[in-house]
C-alpha cells in the first residue's frame, strides 16, 4: 500500500510539466467531463462541492441517476466508492449513538433538545426525529450555507415533521453558538472538523460548545483518521468554496484529546470496517 501523503504535500500544486501533473490534471478533466455530465452525483458535486450538505444528502439516498443507462452506472460506481460507503456508515453509527443519548437524556424527564451545529440537509437527523415523535423532542438544525437550509426545511416539511427548526449559524463562533436556545441536551457535529486544519478553530468551537451545553449533556462528534482516495479527492474534487478538496487527517488519539480539553469525558466510540470515520459521544459532566 503506497504511503498517504499529508496535508501539508497536498495543499501544494503538482510541480509543472511533471508526471504527477500530467496524470492529475488527465484524470481530473476525465472525471469533470465524463462523470459530471452523465452522473447525477458528481454533477451535484461539482455545482455544490463535493464536501456540501445537498452533495451528503445525495449519498445517504444512495439512488443512482444519470443520462441514460450509462449515466446511473457511472453514478452507481462513484456512489459505491469507499469513502461514500463509509460516510454512509457513519450515518448509522451517528443514528445510534443518538438514540443512545436521547435514551439517557430522557431519564431527566423533560423535553429534549439536539443541535448539530452545521448540518447541511440534516436527513440523519429528521429521520431521527421522526422515529421518536414531536412529543418531548426539539431539534435545531443550523448551517452557513443558505441552499442546504433550504433543502433541508423542504425535507422536513415533505416528512411532515414538527419541532424542527433550521436557522443560519456559524459553528466556530462562540458568541453565535450562545444565542441558541433553550439550551441543548445533546450536541452533533458531524464532517466538519475533518474539512478544516487549523486546530486553533476546532478548539475555539468546542469551547463554545462546551458552554452552551446542558450540564450532563451529550456531545457527539466524528472525525476521520484516515482515508484511502485522500490523493483522488485532493487532486480531482473541488469542495464547497471551490478550491481542491483537501481533508486534514486527525488520529483519533489528537481529536479527543482536544475535546477532552475543552472539559468533555470520553464515553463511546464507534468506526467502520474500513477505519475511515469514527464517531463518538462526550459527556459535559454536571458542575459539583
Amino acid at each position: 500500500m503506497p504511503v498517504q501523503k499529508n496535508y501539508e504535500e497536498l495543499i501544494r500544486p503538482t510541480k509543472p510539466g511533471s508526471w504527477d501533473a500530467l496524470y492529475w490534471g488527465t484524470t481530473s478533466s476525465l472525471m469533470r467531463i465524463i462523470g459530471g455530465r452523465l452522473s447525477e452525483s458528481m454533477r451535484i458535486g461539482y455545482q455544490y462541492g463535493f464536501d456540501s450538505g445537498e452533495m451528503l444528502d445525495y449519498i445517504y439516498r444512495n439512488e443512482s441517476h444519470g443520462l441514460w443507462g450509462i449515466g446511473r452506472l457511472v453514478d452507481r460506481i462513484h456512489l459505491n466508492a469507499v469513502g461514500w460507503r463509509g460516510i454512509r456508515q457513519r450515518k448509522v453509527h451517528l443514528q445510534t449513538l443518538l438514540r443512545e443519548a436521547i435514551y439517557q437524556q430522557r431519564k431527566s424527564g423533560k423535553p429534549i433538545h439536539i443541535v448539530d451545529v452545521a448540518a447541511g440537509p440534516g436527513r440523519y437527523l429528521l429521520e431521527i426525529a421522526q422515529e421518536f415523535g414531536p412529543d418531548g423532542l426539539q431539534v435545531t438544525l443550523r448551517d452557513r450555507d443558505e441552499a442546504g437550509l433550504a433543502q433541508g426545511r423542504a425535507l422536513a416539511q415533505t416528512l411532515g415533521l414538527r419541532g424542527v427548526r433550521y436557522e443560519r449559524g456559524d459553528a466556530f463562533d462562540p458568541n453565535d453558538l450562545a444565542r441558541i436556545t433553550p439550551r441543548p441536551d445533546i450536541i452533533v457535529v458531524s464532517g466538519l472538523f475533518e474539512l478544516f486544519p487549523d486546530n486553533v478553530l476546532i478548539i475555539r468551537s468546542l469551547g463554545g460548545i462546551y458552554s452552551l451545553l446542558e450540564p450532563d449533556g451529550r456531545l457527539i462528534y466524528t472525525n476521520q483518521p484516515t482515508h484511502p482516495q485522500l490523493e483522488l479527492i485532493a487532486r480531482c474534487l473541488p469542495n464547497r468554496e471551490g478550491k481542491p478538496w483537501v481533508m486534514r487527517l486527525r488520529g483519533q488519539e489528537e481529536m479527543d484529546h482536544l475535546v477532552t480539553s475543552a472539559g468533555f469525558r470520553h464515553e463511546k466510540m464507534l468506526v467502520d470496517r474500513w477505519g475511515i470515520f469514527t464517531v463518538s459521544t462526550a459527556r459535559k459532566d454536571r458542575q459539583p
